[in-house]
């Protein structure tokens, strides 16, 4: 059943922007909103839609930072790390989240917690810059890097 209202809703988008050209990032962005990613059953109805080969619509999915091919995590921590959060220390600040929250790698499904980079947004004066959950957290010194990871365990938690 829920793979059939999966399949709907996929549908309903692509009808929305058939025979349109130039859309192919607007039909992943709709998607990724639906499902908080872009499911793999979505590539066919759009492949067939829009006349575009599976391996290059996976190709463009995959080469955008912003869009997800898996599930995401209950908790997201985004880190800016551009040139500013990177001169304040934002790399030092995202090494110690990683090792206070246990993390290997981008996404740890048994926490459900993943930190992944995001683009700069231009909010310089905040820097180092975190997002949890899509909300602005800064400047995070390294000095406060363990209390905001505590928060993020607690609401792993809760």
């Amino acid at each position: 059943m829920l793979q059939s209202r999966i399949g709907e809703t996929i549908d309903q988008i692509v009808n929305e922007y058939r025979g349109r050209r130039g859309v192919l990032l607007q039909v992943f962005h709709r998607i990724q909103e639906a499902f908080g990613y872009v499911p793999p059953e979505a590539m066919e109805p759009i492949a067939a839609a829009f006349r575009i080969p599976p391996s290059t619509l996976f190709g463009t999915l995959t080469f955008y930072s912003e869009f997800r091919t898996e599930p995401p995590a209950r908790v997201q921590v985004g880190m800016c790390l551009g040139p500013t959060c990177h001169i304040k220390g934002a790399e030092v600040v995202k090494q110690i989240l990683e090792y206070r929250l246990g993390l290997s790698g981008e996404h740890d499904a048994s926490l459900d917690v993943a930190i992944h980079e995001v683009e700069c947004a231009g909010h310089c004066h905040l820097a180092p810059l975190v997002y949890v959950n899509g909300m602005p957290e800064g400047p995070v010194e390294v000095s406060a890097a363990q209390q905001l990871a505590d928060r993020i365990l607690s609401q792993v938690s809760a």
